[in-house]
């Protein structure tokens, strides 16, 4: 599905400007002129002046964050219900590498940036790494081979 068109129910539509992706917030009225507020790079996509690269390939848990990091971006990190929604919304069938981690099956679990997750959504399954699937969160060996979602601030 190609990301320069995506947009949620209550954006207007985006649409690629110059290789660049900018879109209007929620607010804005149906059928009301655009007004953009960030861009994303080529094949992101923009949501809450976030942009978001779902890969196509499949790696382990650390080689998706270093590619991440290669885009100046780093693995997703979910703060609401609805950028969950807006994930589930426009990903694949595949399951994608998010960055939420635990080093032992006790430990808490911690986002990349460091922050202790909330426990705000059940995360299924037993592993260390995070992934976001087709009914939510779970999690497996980070050793596992799958796509990755990473994320950055737009830029303005």
């Amino acid at each position: 599905m190609p990301f320069s068109s995506l947009s949620s129910s209550s954006e207007a539509p985006l649409h690629q400007v110059n290789g660049w992706m900018p879109w209007t917030t929620p607010a804005q009225l149906p059928g009301a002129p655009a007004t953009p507020v960030g861009c994303c790079p080529d094949g992101w996509a923009g949501y809450e002046r976030r942009c978001y690269h779902f890969a196509e390939a499949e790696k382990n848990w650390t080689s998706s964050k270093s590619d991440c990091s290669s885009l100046n971006a780093s693995l997703t990190v979910v703060d609401s219900q609805e950028e969950m929604n807006f994930l589930r919304r426009y990903k694949t069938p595949a399951d994608y590498w998010i960055g939420l981690r635990r080093d032992l099956e006790t430990d808490p679990w911690r986002w990349i940036d460091g922050t202790i997750f909330n426990n705000w959504f059940p995360v299924g399954g037993l592993g260390e790494c995070a992934y976001v699937n087709q009914r939510g969160i779970a999690s497996s060996s980070c050793a596992i081979e799958q796509a990755w979602i990473c994320s950055k601030p737009a830029s303005r």
